[in-house]
């Protein structure tokens, strides 16, 4: 693992429309945080992470997922290699497994003048 990152208290969400789906969530700041620190983490040699955001949304088949962007700002004539995307995405996934988040994570990446300019990433 490239980075350490900081283990998360587990917090419920109240009101979720879906009583059946009885595990339990993390609030978007808590996902966000875990989400910014592994990206750090993993890709602080090619890129500054500047921001996270994150939204509920729903997969393919019908279940509740979450879509993390990450907003990144390159580092001059650095490459982000295909091995910290994956780490990235992976790790996150672990450790928002480990804190009891069960949704799994949809990662989209974009570039600060991706995200002024509107779009997509």
């Amino acid at each position: 693992m490239r980075g350490t990152v900081e283990r998360t208290a587990l917090v419920p969400v109240a009101n979720r429309s879906n009583a059946a789906y009885n595990a339990m969530m993390l609030e978007n700041s808590q996902i966000a945080k875990i989400a910014r620190q592994v990206a750090t983490a993993n890709l602080s040699s090619s890129a500054v992470v500047t921001t996270v955001t994150t939204a509920p949304f729903t997969d393919s088949e019908g279940r509740d997922a979450l879509r993390i962007t990450i907003v990144l700002s390159p580092v001059e004539g650095a490459k982000i290699e295909g091995d910290a995307t994956l780490d990235t995405l992976v790790q996150i996934q672990e450790h928002l497994l480990a804190a009891g988040e069960e949704r799994f994570p949809l990662l989209e990446y974009a570039t600060e003048n991706e995200v002024t300019a509107g779009g997509d990433s």
